[in-house]
């Protein structure tokens, strides 16, 4: 038997190992891809399923199987996969040297060692090298049972097919087919064994709900380009050296595009021949064809067309070359004509793929930790068109946890700009409105988003937006509103209060503080400012009992501090009033205000060496401010403008 020549278990051997380099050098190359240890959209079913986590259908039910079998014994699943391609690789040798000789199985083998597409599904948590080999033992197996005299080696056969299916369900057409071949070979009792796996497999297929249509165009099945529903395969290109030469599109898209023109030259010649063993491998392609594209035909659905696509390239080419020479011209012609219906409709970049991978890839960098990476990632994806509303969300929130409001807020803006009916995105924004300092904008779209869709629960924003504008009896009106609904929320009524005390009705500030008092929350605030009510109107000791309560529940409140100092030294007690100053100043060093107190504090004691010190520092403090004052308003100014040329 040929498979026993020794030259061709030898060129066979070597293939293997020219298989193992690509792959292994890929998985080095990508081995800080992010991809690794934050799972892809298309990839998280199936690591959920095998964790046995999420309620998902996944389309290859034996693929979480397969991998929670490989952590259990702590086997590296793509290293497992890497050994499983390179196994690929020999048993499509052994195929297509019992099709079309040695030669043919050989230099079809060397083609799938070094397929470009093979390689990148060999580093991804995906079904595709899986499939492939066991098509391919599948076929080996038919080939092998075919040439046997008895049909038991079909039973083997039929649960191999089931494997297939649960596999790969886009081949499911390729079951009644196999059964199909065996009838009209006269192999009737193989037929009927075969079946025996087939059928259970089919119900097992139905009922486990997994033939679905995963969406996609057709189309897809002849286009020379990858594809991919998440991720664009090219991008992989700019990591690693191996699919840079082994993966490319440029006119012609490489290797894809060129094998489904010699594949269909292959074809035409086989069904000339009319051979038995070709005529299996011709209804693989044709249903295997249909089924993915049911299946949305794109790159990891189509991949177990790939190798045997290769071996009818392969026959083609050597068939091609014993035609004469009008033939071959014509051959020729038509292979021209075929690639370029292939590869016309294969764009250089694929925005739509290159959006959705820099989404996936920021997504995976902002999981790590990486943010600055992760927002880069998220401005590209944007950059390429990207529609996501996801995208906008975690754009803007990365920007808000780096501390770059102004940044969140263009984005925001963008993403009101693009869906101005979203209410969720109308509120985001009026929070950034807030959050940057421009309460106006953020009070008119609070206001049209209360008065539109009746959200009242939107009150607070709209009440804290008119306070901070400068509107304390819009303000007193949206949380005497808010309050009717949420009459034991202490925030409403201590904004409430703030109102009523930016409106001038200090009675009903002063009451409204004092129903505070018992708040966790917020006692300690409303004691000091109806404090500095209270030292407003000139009553100084009832303003000194509150803020001593307060510094008692909370003895380093700051405003406190400074306003009890403040109260004590107008009833003439410097030296009281000092002691809580040089707290504050312990806490505060550079608040240039507390230098200013000390030192009147100071020369009313007569200490003038210290009110001196003290005078220095404040000065010299105040100017440190009002510097670092102007510089962030430049950068505000620089920011926003920006920020309005990006937009």
């Amino acid at each position: 038997m040929i498979w026993r020549n020794d030259n061709f278990a030898a060129a066979v051997i070597g293939i293997a190992f020219m298989a193992l380099w690509p792959r292994l050098t890929y998985l080095s190359e990508v081995a800080q891809d992010p991809f690794l240890e934050v799972p892809t959209a298309a990839s998280m079913p199936y690591i959920e399923a095998a964790r046995g986590e999420g309620n998902a259908a996944v389309a290859s039910p034996l693929y979480p199987l397969f991998l929670r079998g490989l952590v259990a014994v702590g086997l590296a699943p793509r290293y497992v996969q890497v050994l499983l391609g390179v196994v690929s690789c020999v048993l499509l040798a052994l195929i297509g040297r019992a099709l079309w000789g040695p030669g043919t199985g050989l230099i079809a083998a060397l083609c799938a060692a070094l397929y470009g597409p093979a390689v990148y599904f060999t580093g991804s948590l995906l079904p595709p090298v899986l499939a492939v080999f066991l098509v391919l033992l599948l076929l080996a197996a038919l080939l092998w049972a075919d040439q046997q005299s008895g049909g038991k080696a079909f039973l083997g056969v039929g649960l191999l097919l089931a494997l297939c299916l649960l596999a790969a369900p886009q081949v499911a057409l390729f079951a009644p087919a196999v059964l199909w071949w065996l009838w009209i070979g006269g192999k009737q009792r193989a037929c009927w064994a075969c079946a025996l796996g087939t059928a259970g497999a089919v119900v097992l297929w139905y009922l486990l709900g997994i033939a679905t249509n995963a969406g996609g165009s057709p189309d897809l099945l002849v286009r020379g380009g990858e594809h991919l529903p998440a991720l664009d395969m090219y991008h992989a290109r700019g990591d690693s050296a191996v699919l840079a030469t082994l993966l490319w599109k440029w006119g012609l898209a490489f290797p894809f595009g060129l094998v489904v023109p010699l594949a269909l030259l292959g074809v035409g010649f086989a069904l000339a021949a009319r051979e038995r063993g070709a005529l299996l491998a011709l209804l693989f392609v044709a249903t295997s064809a249909v089924g993915t594209a049911l299946y949305g035909a794109h790159a990891e659905t189509r991949m177990v067309l790939v190798p045997v696509l290769l071996l009818f390239a392969v026959s083609g080419v050597g068939q091609l070359a014993q035609l004469s020479w009008a033939w071959k011209g014509g051959a020729v012609a038509g292979l021209v004509l075929v690639a370029a219906l292939v590869n016309a409709s294969t764009p250089a970049m694929d925005r739509a793929a290159q959006a959705s991978q820099h989404r996936y890839l920021g997504r995976a960098y902002a999981e790590l930790g990486m943010t600055a990476t992760a927002v880069a990632a998220y401005e590209q994806a944007l950059a390429a068109g990207n529609s996501d509303k996801d995208v906008y969300w975690a754009l803007a929130a990365l920007y808000d946890a780096s501390g770059k409001p102004e940044r969140a807020l263009g984005i925001s803006r963008a993403f009101v700009a693009r869906w101005p009916a979203d209410e969720r995105g109308q509120r985001a924004l009026g929070d950034r409105y807030m959050a940057v300092g421009h309460p106006q904008q953020a009070r008119t779209i609070y206001h049209q988003l209360v008065a539109g869709s009746g959200r009242e629960a939107l009150l607070g924003r709209l009440g804290d937006a008119q306070l901070t504008s400068g509107a304390p009896d819009e303000a007193v009106q949206s949380y005497e509103r808010l309050l009717t609904l949420s009459p034991d929320s202490s925030r409403v009524r201590y904004q409430l209060a703030r109102a009523y005390a930016a409106s001038g009705r200090v009675a009903d500030a002063e009451r409204a503080y004092r129903q505070l008092l018992d708040s966790p929350a917020y006692g300690v605030p409303a004691r000091v400012e109806a404090a500095a009510l209270l030292r407003h109107n000139g009553q100084l000791a009832a303003a000194e009992r509150l803020l001593s309560q307060a510094l008692a529940l909370a003895p380093d409140h700051r405003a406190g501090l400074l306003l009890l100092g403040e109260v004590l030294l107008e009833q003439e007690r410097p030296s009281d009033a000092l002691t809580h100053w040089l707290r504050l100043a312990e806490l505060e060093p550079r608040n240039w205000r507390v230098q200013g107190h000390l030192s009147r504090a100071y020369s009313l004691l007569g200490r003038d060496a210290e009110a001196r010190e003290a005078e220095a520092r404040y000065q010299r403090e105040k100017r440190r401010a009002q510097l670092q004052q102007r510089v962030e308003a430049e950068q505000k100014v620089l920011a926003e403008k920006i920020l309005g040329e990006n937009l």
